[in-house]
């Protein structure tokens, strides 16, 4: 037992509570048609999850609540819950008892419940997953869904098989793998999208990175001057800041001087103020005072002279009172006289009413004795009559039955002679080729499995290396991007360099101008500081190709910037003019090293130029050497020193900046380091690009190898597919052969079993004809004895008596019923005449009261009072007006003295709103420059003077003072432009570039990586889906050849005869092979489902679906009906069937059927009350069985 309980209230037509209790076997539930028999089955299916309101006989939610009717109101919630007994743990679930509810709402909501706690549908499905409850359409069969597995196609019966198989979990995995496969393509597809975004923007962004961090150099050097310039800027503005603040305090005190003298003036104005309102005050408090007095006067006035009127109104509706009495008296007396004159006439008319009921009654009991004689010969007559009927209709069917069996015993003998031996023999011969077919696709397939799993070893070993291979070129273009970055970063560093060597040239290099003299020579390192120091701005001297274009730069210049120049024609002309020409040795002294033309390495076409410079310079050891030497030094020579002194011939010495760091040789080597530099770099980074070629060029070649092997492997699954299904086919077909020489034998026994049953049949069929026509004579016999007798008895004219009698009573009920209506009326007319004697004396009463009153008011005396009182209040007010006109005069006074002060005070505060607003100005400029020191350099530290607050940074590392700055370099404000100008002329820049460009180089890498992974996942889920095919088919057709096997036995067993088979429609393809049925009916020959009488029908749908349940049963198994079309021979063969079936199965069984319900354990009747809602009552047949032997 499986299904314990079902408790429904509110669903459908069970608008109460109703608990159904399910034992083991069979439970039967019967009822007239409307009753709401079906809504125990549509329940069932509706806890099981059933989203298909069509199912459900419905259209939406509400159609599952109970609607009400003209007595019960309509229900707001419907609820079923099921209990299922859990005590083997069928169920996937940690209890013995499963309870599974479901509620709906009329506002379209719907919950579900397990073991009392809300849970979603999802949960409720999985759980009865496992069990088959979830998907099985054989579990619940409802009305018509028994001829619907008739009506299907071919194709959709397959479902039946699937769901009887247990493969719908595999299906599930299938069309979840299938998912997973299309979205591992679309994932793909994607990712190549993706890919080729990437790799233009990653160009792109590699641009962006350079150019940015060659503006964050700019920056930083640019950041450095603007910090020495906001510095000088700030303590101006602090300076300002305090005078405007120092001018705007003296100012205002001033004003708050005036404002304190012009407040105690205002304070004086404001008492005499008080003083007047409060002397305004008494003056209108009395006014009021006297004001109230007269109204109250007024009032007192008015008042006597409506006493006097009301007075005189009472005393005439006293004397209409009075004369009312004696007419209402009067009508009192007649009233009473009417009303003992109608009692005494309805007295009369009861006594007659009484005489006849008592005359009836005594009729009505001299009736009965006849009437019981009357009914039981009735009762007779009915008897007889329906035993009668009943006789004739089993006397028919008898009949009918005779004839129906001779012709099956002449259809069965003929059908046992057209046994043919020939197709055995067929059959044979068909299953020898098959077998032999078998063995040669069993090797075939091996062969492919083998081929199969070798390129998928070497195809894994291929993409382990193609892994290696890809992690070595990531790290490989890693470091080349670094190298490209570095390479990027020295390119602009060399820019930079060579726009600084010829930062002081009109024309840029290439248009005429060769260069600049520091770079044609080269000095030793020992002696550079000296010569340096020697040639000191003459390193910077412009070499020009020739006069035309020195000539066009000194014309274009005009003067406005210093300019030293030479031409390469002239120097040979310097060569021959000079006077100081160099001496061969130098002078013999101590610390004397050489002349300095001597030590400079430098162009032949220079060598002028270096001789005219450098000629006459001598170096010597150090400082002293050069201070002594200097008187031996021949006109217009010098000696210098390592430190850079320089000593004259005249006697001048010289001392220099020994630094050299922006000296135009030290640019100029800078220069000449960056470039080789950057040569070195560049050609590292060619080499690296040809490995990353290189091993991108092997990638390709492995890649292509994984998938030829891919391919490879798919071709081969392909083949063994093709010949696994060969083999299949091969199967199935010798499966189906055997499966025909059995059905053969079969049919041959059960035709000889068939003509032995007809033979027996026959005889009781004939025995029981004679028992009914003897049964049929007895009856009319019996009927014409009681139509005699019931002739015989006066039956009409007694019924004539008792209605007279009855007349006569309805008759005297009517008088009754008339005179008690006139005693009503006459005591309501005296009740009414008393109602006005007593309103009349009340009214008198009350009127006589208030004109007692009256005569006691005050009110006269009041009226003096008050007119005494308003004398005295005029005479009060004449004194109080005096002194207030002597405080409006005062007041005035002290006004005009007050406009005065105003007047100073609103020029004291108008000077210092100007002082104030010029320190708001200054501070606003301060703030101001704040606000572009922000801009500019981010978070500083600012110095604030002790009178000065402002924001402080918290103590976080990397912030930085701003410094103090007294005076200004002389070109710093055109530096600062020069820096601006370049940034700007960068353009726009993105300073998120660099880690843009790592982020996308990391995702390029990452993607690639996703592509090969996916690659893989894609051939494991294609593996997947051709095992499940695999297990999917197998376990079809082995489900078809039980249910099949079966199917015949259950199919002759219900027909008493016959046969019935399962044919698959496409034995090669079971993954859409359909089953089709083929049935020969008893004495008949093989024909389509189509020309089957409803009947037989049915018995068809039962046999597949009691063989379904055979092969794989359900937990319990709910049948609506399905035996409606069914007569009694095929009812008892159907029952028999369903109680061998209910040993492993439990049934609860919707029938009309009485064959149906005798196997039954438990009853449920359900019938419909008045108020449209189903009531169920229970009964088990063997507690009434076994009731007599208690007795």
């Amino acid at each position: 037992m499986k299904l314990k309980k079902l408790v429904l209230q509110g669903y459908k037509t069970f608008a109460s509570k109703t608990e159904f209790v399910f034992d083991g076997g069979i439970t039967t539930i019967v009822g007239p048609n409307g009753s709401g028999k079906s809504n125990i089955a549509d329940a069932v299916r509706w806890v099981l999850g059933e989203q298909s309101y069509s199912t459900l006989r419905g259209k939406r939610t509400i159609d599952m609540i109970f609607a009400g009717s003209q007595s019960r109101p309509r229900a707001g919630m419907a609820q079923a819950i099921l209990t299922l007994d859990n005590s083997d743990s069928w169920l996937p679930i940690d209890y013995t008892e499963v309870e599974i509810g479901r509620r709906a709402f009329r506002s379209g909501e719907n919950e579900y419940i397990l073991n009392g706690q809300k849970v979603r549908l999802k949960d409720i499905t999985d759980l009865l997953a496992t069990s088959g409850l979830a998907q099985r359409t054989y579990t619940i069969i409802g009305q018509g869904l028994v001829d619907q597995a008739l009506s299907l196609r071919a194709e959709e019966r397959r479902a039946l098989f699937e769901e009887a198989a247990g493969i719908n979990h595999y299906k599930s995995r299938r069309a979840e793998t299938l998912r997973r496969l299309q979205e591992t393509q679309r994932n793909l597809q994607r990712v190549h999208d993706i890919l080729a975004e990437i790799r233009p923007r990653l160009t792109s962004l590699k641009r962006q990175a350079t150019r940015a961090q060659n503006y964050e150099q700019l920056q930083a050097d640019l950041n450095n001057l603007l910090r020495l310039w906001y510095g000088f800027k700030w303590e101006q503005a602090k300076d300002t800041l305090r005078e405007a603040r120092e001018t705007a305090v003296s100012t205002e005190q001033l004003w708050q001087n005036s404002r304190n003298i012009l407040r105690v003036k205002q304070d004086n104005i404001d008492d005499v103020r008080r003083q007047l309102n409060r002397l305004q005050q008494r003056i209108t408090d009395t006014q009021d005072e006297r004001d109230n007095l007269r109204d109250e006067l007024e009032t007192a006035r008015r008042e006597v002279a409506i006493l006097q009127e009301r007075k005189q109104s009472i005393e005439r509706q006293l004397e209409d009172v009075a004369g009312d009495f004696p007419a209402l008296e009067k009508q009192h007396k007649q009233a009473e006289s009417d009303l003992n004159e109608a009692v005494t006439e309805l007295t009369t008319a009861q006594t007659s009413m009484t005489q006849n009921q008592a005359e009836l009654r005594q009729f009505n009991t001299d009736f009965q004795t006849k009437q019981a004689e009357i009914n039981r010969w009735q009762k007779t007559l009915r008897h007889s009559t329906q035993q009668r009927q009943t006789s004739q209709t089993k006397l028919a069917q008898a009949e009918g039955q005779l004839s129906q069996l001779q012709e099956r015993l002449k259809e069965a003998e003929a059908e046992n002679k057209e046994a043919d031996q020939g197709e055995k023999v067929r059959i044979e011969a068909e299953i020898g080729k098959l077998t032999a077919v078998l063995e040669s696709a069993q090797k075939t397939i091996k062969t492919h499995r083998e081929k199969r799993i070798a390129a998928q070893d070497e195809r894994q070993s291929l993409i382990r290396q193609l892994k290696q291979l890809r992690r070595e070129q990531r790290d490989e273009e890693r470091t080349l991007n670094k190298q490209r970055n570095n390479l990027a970063r020295m390119e602009t560093r060399v820019e930079m360099l060579g726009q600084m060597r010829l930062k002081e040239a009109p024309v840029s290099e290439g248009e005429g101008l060769l260069g600049n003299l520091a770079a044609f020579i080269t000095i030793p390192p020992a002696h550079q500081t000296a010569i340096e120091a020697a040639l000191n701005n003459r390193l910077s001297t412009l070499i020009f190709e020739n006069d035309d274009a020195l000539w066009d730069v000194l014309v274009n210049s005009n003067g406005k910037s210093a300019l030293t120049a030479v031409s390469l024609p002239n120097l040979q002309a310097l060569t021959n003019q000079q006077t100081n020409k160099p001496i061969n040795q130098p002078p013999q002294a101590d610390g004397v090293i050489d002349w300095a033309a001597n030590v400079v390495t430098c162009d032949k076409k220079m060598q002028p130029l270096v001789q005219l410079l450098l000629g006459s310079t001598l170096l010597v050891q150090d400082t002293m050497a050069a201070y002594e030497i200097m008187p031996s030094l021949p006109m217009g020579g010098t000696a210098v020193s390592p430190d850079g002194f320089i000593a004259h011939a005249n006697g001048l010495v010289e001392t220099s900046d020994s630094s050299g760091e922006n000296s135009a040789l030290a640019r100029e080597k800078a220069w000449r380091d960056a470039q080789t530099e950057f040569e070195a770099a560049k050609s590292k980074l060619t080499k690296a690009e040809r490995t990353v070629t290189l091993q991108q060029s092997l990638i390709q070649e492995k890649q292509d190898a994984v998938d030829e092997l891919q391919m490879e492997e798919r071709r081969l699954g392909n083949l063994e597919q093709e010949a696994s299904q060969r083999v299949s086919r091969a199967q199935r077909n010798s499966d189906r052969l055997n499966q025909q020489q059995e059905f053969m034998a079969r049919q041959q026994a059960q035709q000889a079993q068939a003509v032995a049953r007809i033979h027996s049949r026959l005889t009781e069929v004939e025995a029981a004809i004679g028992q009914q026509q003897k049964m049929v004579a007895d009856a009319e016999t019996a009927v014409f004895e009681a139509e005699s007798t019931l002739a015989k008895l006066p039956v009409a004219e007694a019924q004539q008596q008792r209605e007279r009698l009855q007349q006569a009573i309805h008759a005297a009920q009517t008088i009754v019923a008339g005179r008690q209506a006139v005693v009503d009326s006459r005591r309501a007319t005296l009740n009414q005449v008393d109602r006005q004697l007593s309103r009349l004396q009340t009214r008198q009463a009350s009127l006589k009261q208030q004109q007692t009153e009256i005569d006691q008011s005050d009110k006269e005396d009041k009226r003096i009072q008050l007119n005494d009182k308003l004398k005295q209040l005029d005479a009060k007010l004449g004194p109080q007006k005096e002194r207030l006109t002597e405080h409006r005069k005062q007041m005035r006074k002290l006004e005009d003295e007050t406009a005065v002060l105003q007047k100073h005070t609103h020029d004291q505060e108008t000077i210092y709103t100007q002082t104030k607003i010029k320190f708001t100005q200054v501070k606003n400029e301060i703030e101001a420059l704040q606000e572009r020191i922000k801009t500019d350099l981010g978070i500083v530290v600012l110095s604030y003077d002790d009178d000065q607050t402002g924001p402080t940074p918290l103590p976080i590392g990397g912030i930085e003072e701003l410094p103090q700055v007294d005076e200004l370099p002389e070109d710093i404000e055109s530096t600062i432009q020069t820096y601006r100008a370049q940034m700007l002329r960068m353009g726009a820049i993105n300073p998120d570039a660099p880690v843009e460009y790592q982020e996308t180089q990391e995702r390029f890498d990452f993607m690639n990586q996703q592509i090969e992974d996916l690659n893989l996942t894609e051939a494991q889920l294609r593996e997947i889906i051709a095992e499940l095919d695999d297990l999917t088919s197998k376990a079809f057709a082995e489900t078809v050849d039980k249910v099949n096997s079966v199917f015949g036995d259950t199919f002759t067993q219900l027909f008493g005869g016959g046969a019935g088979r399962l044919v698959l429609t496409d034995p090669d393809d079971l993954t859409v092979s359909g089953v089709d049925i083929i049935a020969r009916l008893p004495n008949r020959r093989e024909q389509g489902l189509g020309l089957l009488s409803g009947g037989e029908r049915s018995l068809t749908a039962a046999a597949l679906i009691f063989s379904l349940l055979r092969v794989s049963p359900t937990p319990f198994c709910v049948m609506d009906e399905v035996d409606a079309a069914l007569d009694e021979a095929n009812v008892n063969r159907f029952r028999d069937l369903l109680r061998d079936l209910s040993l492993n199965t439990q049934f609860i069984v919707i029938t009309h059927n009485r064959g149906t319900v005798q196997v039954a354990q438990t009853i449920y009747g359900i019938s419909m009350g008045t108020d449209s809602a189903s009531q169920a009552i229970s009964i088990k047949p063997e507690d009434y069985v076994k009731q007599p032997e208690l007795v």
